[in-house]
Formats: C-alpha cells, structure tokens, sequence
C-alpha cells in the first residue's frame, strides 16, 4: 500500500474523496445493520420533542399544586379532564386578523397521587398562568406523633 503525502498545494479538503462517505457515516453509524439502526437513532439528538405546555408541581400540607403557563388563552379554551388517575390539560390559542399573532394548541398529561380527593380539584386560569389545586385526602395528611 502506498501512501501519499500532501503539501499546502495539492492536499485540500475537495481532493479528499473520503470525506463524503465519512459525514455519511458519523451522522448514522449503524445504517448498515438494519437490525440496530433503530436502537441508534442519533437524529433524534438533534430534533426537539414535540411542544407542550411548561408545568410547575409543588405541594404543601393540605393541597398538591400544578401551575401552567397559558399566556393570552381564555377560560372556554382550557379543558381539564381526569381519566384513571391521569390529568390531562389542553389549551389553545386561535390567531387573530393581524399577522402577528399565531393559533396554537397544547395539551400536557400528569399523574395525578392516589392521595388526592378527586371531587374537590380546582383550577383558577389568572394573567396566563393556570393554577391548578389537587387537595389530599384526610387520612393521608402528614400528621406529627408525639414521642412519649
């Protein structure tokens, strides 16, 4: 096997033939062996996930809270809906007649705890920010025991 050296003059990146076939393969390593590629799909690295509303979960003693950013949605297009443990939260946006303002639907599913009392969840949607308040059961509130 020979082997060429380059000077500044002949060796430039064009003159390089293997540099296609190099980027081929750093962007999909696995290609060739159709039974892995899925397991190493690198795009995904480098596309985002899909849109969904951004939620804060926080608690105190008596209540679990979610609070989501909603901004310029009103009440009637925010929909709460609790099946089997699962809250789920769509809301959207319609687009007015300027050409700035874009229509936009987003919706984020939770786990909601075994402890919270389902009939007495609620929400208040204040400056777009939708606040939702999952109160706890009675018997699963933290309660202090006292040591004798």
């Amino acid at each position: 096997m020979k082997l060429n050296r380059c000077n500044t003059e002949s060796c430039t990146p064009s003159s390089n033939s293997r540099m296609p076939a190099m980027d081929a393969w750093l962007a999909s390593p696995f290609a060739g062996f159709s039974t892995l590629n899925p397991f190493f799909d690198f795009s995904r690295l480098f596309t985002s996930p899909e849109p969904r509303l951004a939620a804060d979960v926080f608690e105190d003693d008596q209540h679990f809270y979610v609070r989501l950013e909603v901004p310029g949605v009103k009440k009637e297009d925010v929909k709460l809906e609790l099946v089997d443990r699962k809250l789920t939260v769509s809301a959207s946006r319609k687009g007015t007649s300027t050409e700035d303002a874009r229509s936009w639907s987003l919706t984020r599913t939770l786990t909601v705890p075994d402890s919270v009392a389902d009939e007495a969840i609620s929400a208040q949607l204040t400056d777009g920010l939708l606040t939702i308040a999952l109160p706890k059961q009675e018997q699963r509130k933290p309660r202090s025991i006292e040591i004798q």
